[in-house]
């Protein structure tokens, strides 16, 4: 009964009039420059032609500003221990509001942090809040995502298998050693993550029905009025492209905290057909570089697919010998001259972690054990000499520390997607490959056969 109902709001929401020509129309006469600060650079997943910045300093952030009506921030900040993502947002924050003021400019901040509801919540949005001047940290949440199979609807989150919809506390994604959760009911949820400074009668929830049955906004805006926390109901792009009406529309200063469908919304832009190959422009490389270092249950799955079927030179990097090599750089330097000789003979190279999940004794050293990963991992892609013909980065700490460390990626423009939920940038000219196609594969996105998919299509 369950499925039956979620699928027939999908069905009866797609029937629906979209609102992308009144958002696109409302920005010309209205407009606003929309920020999305990206908490790792899955957010990128459904929208094409935009820029993403890496840095933050002054200058950077108000050249980009005055240039781009809408543009990523990537913070990385769900790599960060809390107290450093608050620190990062209240230094971004302070900075946009400052250079807002400076030029005119009127803001919309998305705070782009869905990792299947994983993340530093509520913590961002109220470090958001305050460095922007807001004299609250009202909110919205707005976790939909439907390239990536994620729903809400009667404020219960899902996460779509075919045409079955679990309940996201029941998946995989929720027994994440840091930033697990036990409810998937959202008003329960957000209870949950601020540990009880938060109750139900500050929490609100805009459901599919209102958004549908033409609203005035007045009743939303009423809601929004009385509440800190607004959860927005959502199965399809019509849904969020109404509240983005609102959000837009709307005098009442509010964080958005979202996954990567309520971008498009907010832009008035459908996510566009999926690129082909030529569009990543011609190839410079040899062979091409995986590096794979998620380790959720469906990243794996891939891999093991990968193994059975792809023809490739495949290199594990023991998460173990990680923590226990005494000369670990000598160690990654022969791993590197490896790989140089396999993409020098034309080799497609898979370059992936051990499947061992290593777990701290606090949701801190989980953190901390995962990010060492990471930096072993940079540091192997960093030392890589020839350029490959594309990069494919699968999880998101793994995608932002190799773009921004292992490739200086200062600056890159969001080309499209190859598939569903996966961007491709390509890379400024000033980083370590200029232009090279640089994949962004989120370590919780695709069937078991995506990523194997996704290699042909590259072939």
């Amino acid at each position: 009964m369950e499925n039956q109902r979620i699928l027939k709001s999908i069905e009866e929401g797609n029937l629906l009039k979209g609102q992308e020509k009144d958002i696109v129309d409302y920005l010309k006469e209205h407009p606003k420059t929309i920020v999305i600060l990206d908490d790792d650079p899955t957010g990128t997943q459904t929208v094409q032609n935009i820029p993403v910045i890496t840095n933050w300093e002054e200058p950077i952030l108000e050249q980009e500003l005055l240039q781009s009506p809408v543009f990523f921030i990537l913070t990385n900040s769900r790599a960060l221990q809390k107290d450093k993502a608050i620190a990062l947002l209240t230094l971004i924050g302070r900075r946009l509001k400052q250079l807002a003021e400076k030029h005119h400019k009127k803001l919309l901040v998305v705070n782009r942090g869905d990792s299947t509801l994983r993340g530093h919540y509520p913590d961002e949005v109220i470090a958001l809040s305050k460095s922007l001047g807001y004299k609250n940290d009202k909110h919205v949440l707005i976790p939909a995502f439907f390239e990536g199979g994620r729903y809400t609807c009667d404020n219960i989150h899902y996460v779509r298998e075919g045409d079955t919809f679990i309940p996201a506390a029941s998946t995989p994604f929720a027994k994440d050693n840091t930033f697990g959760y036990d409810a998937s009911d959202l008003t329960e949820y957000a209870i949950e993550k601020y540990k009880g400074k938060i109750d139900a009668t500050q929490i609100t929830s805009i459901s599919l029905n209102e958004l549908r049955s033409s609203p005035d906004f007045s009743d939303i805006k009423k809601k929004i009025e009385q509440h800190q926390c607004i959860i927005v109901n959502a199965t399809t792009h019509a849904d969020l492209e109404t509240f983005a009406l609102f959000a837009l529309k709307t005098n009442i200063p509010l964080v958005h905290r979202t996954a990567a469908s309520f971008v498009n919304a907010i832009i008035g832009k459908r996510p566009a057909a999926l690129l082909e190959k030529d569009a990543l422009g011609k190839a410079k490389g040899q062979g091409g570089l995986i590096v794979i270092g998620s380790y959720v249950p469906k990243t794996t799955a891939q891999l093991n697919v990968l193994k059975a079927k792809y023809k490739a030179s495949y290199m594990e990097l023991d998460v173990d010998e990680i923590f226990n090599d005494e000369n670990l750089n000598a160690s990654l330097k022969k791993k590197a001259e490896r790989i140089d000789l396999w993409l020098g003979k034309g080799e497609n190279v898979v370059l992936y972690t051990s499947r061992k999940v290593k777990q701290g004794s606090t949701k801190e050293d989980s953190l901390a054990i995962v990010n060492r990963v990471s930096q072993a991992l940079t540091t192997l892609v960093e030392l890589i000499g020839p350029q490959p013909r594309f990069i494919v980065a699968k999880g998101g700490i793994t995608s932002s520390d190799i773009a921004v460390k292992s490739l200086q990626i200062k600056r890159a423009i969001v080309i499209g997607q190859l598939i569903k939920g996966v961007p491709v940038w390509q890379a400024d000219e000033n980083s370590k490959f200029p232009g090279i196609p640089y994949i962004v594969f989120p370590g919780n996105v695709g069937t078991d056969n995506d990523l194997y998919n996704l290699l042909n299509r590259l072939e």
